[in-house]
């Protein structure tokens, strides 16, 4: 980024599980609909609505790619006019993101907002807020504090109580630096790094990640169950967005 020139940034949207956790046949979940729209275009659609994010890039199952092209076309007012590169993803979400990331070094921006496909509730006020983070901390990563006691067990026997003080529910989207991201998937790659975080590849490449406040609604879905709390919730956080 040029000094004193306005940042730029992108979106890579991690679409590539196979949300057989989910229990929606042979359809991830990721692909399910909401309101009659497919829960990682609400996803992407949240994203898209901010003005400084200017192009996204979905990874998603290979056999899925010519699948979301139509339903991009059927949701074309949902990319505000914005360029949507779809890629095939690889075996792993770390994969995933990692080829995502390098589809963008043609046209590279300062930053990049990584977010999960299946957390259809993101809202603008949260983007907003990780834009913000990764201009000051150069990463961040969205989270909330658990409400409940968590504990470390060993079988069905309690090791420890853990100080809520101290823990951290982490959510996506998470951000960065576009040089620092590629530079530590290429790292984790080369290295043999097996994690779901991106924060955590961060870490692993030496950067230190801060915290923006994130949302109890902002949920993955994940398990079955979680479809009917999301009908639910998308009836009182999507009902404006249709």
């Amino acid at each position: 980024m040029l000094e004193n020139s306005k940042p730029t940034f992108a979106a890579v949207l991690a679409a590539g599980g196979s949300g057989l956790r989910f229990g929606s046949g042979t359809m991830p979940k990721q692909f399910v609909e909401l309101l009659g729209v497919p829960i990682y275009v609400w996803s992407l659609s949240a994203l898209l609505e901010n003005d400084q994010i200017r192009r996204s890039v979905i990874v998603a199952p290979p056999d899925m790619v010519p699948v979301i092209a139509k339903q991009l076309h059927e949701h074309v007012s949902r990319l505000r006019g914005k360029p949507v590169n779809v890629v095939a993803g690889g075996d792993t979400r770390q994969r995933s993101v990692y080829l995502g990331l390098k589809s963008l070094s043609d046209d590279p921006v300062d930053y990049v907002l990584i977010h999960d496909a299946a957390r259809p509730f993101l809202t603008g006020e949260i983007v907003d807020r990780v834009i913000d983070g990764v201009i000051k901390y150069g990463a961040c990563t969205t989270g909330v504090p658990p409400a409940d006691t968590i504990k470390t067990i060993d079988g069905e026997l309690i090791l420890e109580t853990l100080s809520r003080d101290l823990l951290l529910l982490v959510q996506t989207p998470q951000a960065a630096r576009y040089d620092w991201l590629l530079a530590a998937h290429a790292r984790a790659e080369n290295e043999g790094l097996a994690t779901t975080d991106d924060a955590a590849v961060l870490e692993f490449a030496g950067h230190r990640v801060g915290i923006v406040r994130g949302a109890a609604y902002n949920l993955k879905l994940t398990q079955p169950d979680d479809l009917i709390l999301a009908k639910a919730l998308a009836s009182i956080v999507l009902a404006d967005r249709l």
